[in-house]
């Protein structure tokens, strides 16, 4: 028995000796091996690490590309927006310089022919019935000053001229009896007169005696017969809204008496 456990010691420790030279070798090439594959864990890592940052370079630089593109673009329409901005300004201001000469044009011709007209204006005021004469003459006169004033615009001369015209206008359209001096020959009388539009004007003495209209072909006054005192009298009455309105029987100018 002693024998026997002798042997299988000695076979046991002959294995063990056999053995070892075994396992240390395989110890040392388990350890070759994980530290290549903690090298290779090490290396895949900083790959990892390196394709992590370029990744986030490569989006970053995306996003860059992103953001330039799309301010490249709106930097694109804003400066298409310019340009049509500016051709349109362009286009402005031509048609502005065109309307500045023709202004110009104008003017040149206008003054000339507002200056026409004053003359116009001046000469049927005297031509015409000889009402309010001194006044409107000197009316003529004012706005033919005032048509000179060099700090009046255009404007505003044209308009003066058109109320100027505008007045004598309306004479045509009103009735009107007034208290005026009237001078014949030697004698200066007053007269009460009466002017129907510009068609027909009369004057009558304060004493209702004696009555004359105006003959605008013989620019003088024509006496009428005693028998229209009586008319032209209440005709005066209902232009001064004294009476109502009638039917009035008056001569007419140029119809004789």
């Amino acid at each position: 028995m002693n024998s026997y456990r002798s042997r299988l010691i000695a076979v046991i420790g002959a294995a063990a000796v056999s053995l070892m030279p075994v396992t240390t070798s395989t110890a040392d090439d388990l350890q070759k091996s994980l530290d290549v594959v903690e090298a290779t864990n090490r290396s895949a890592e900083r790959s990892q690490q390196k394709i992590d940052a370029l990744s986030r370079e490569t989006r970053i630089m995306l996003e860059e590309y992103r953001s330039l593109k799309e301010s490249s673009e709106y930097q694109d329409a804003y400066q298409r927006e310019l340009e049509l901005l500016d051709a349109s300004q362009q286009a402005r201001i031509e048609s502005l310089n065109r309307e500045i000469a023709q202004a110009r044009i104008t003017r040149q011709r206008i003054l000339p022919l507002m200056r026409s007209m004053v003359d116009a204006l001046e000469q049927f005021v005297v031509l015409d019935l000889p009402f309010h004469h001194e006044d409107r003459i000197a009316a003529v006169m004012q706005l033919r000053q005032r048509l000179d004033r060099p700090d009046l615009s255009v404007s505003a001369r044209f308009r003066l001229l058109l109320e100027g015209f505008q007045i004598e206008q309306n004479y045509s359209q009103t009735v009107e009896a007034w208290r005026g001096p009237l001078q014949r020959e030697q004698d200066q009388l007053s007269v009460e007169f009466l002017r129907l539009g510009r068609v027909a004007l009369y004057y009558q003495t304060l004493d209702r005696e004696q009555s004359a209209y105006w003959d605008n072909n013989e620019q003088r006054w024509q006496p009428l017969a005693s028998e229209y005192n009586r008319s032209l009298a209440a005709a005066m009455r209902v232009a001064r809204s004294e009476a109502a309105p009638a039917l009035l029987e008056l001569p007419f100018p140029g119809r004789g008496s």
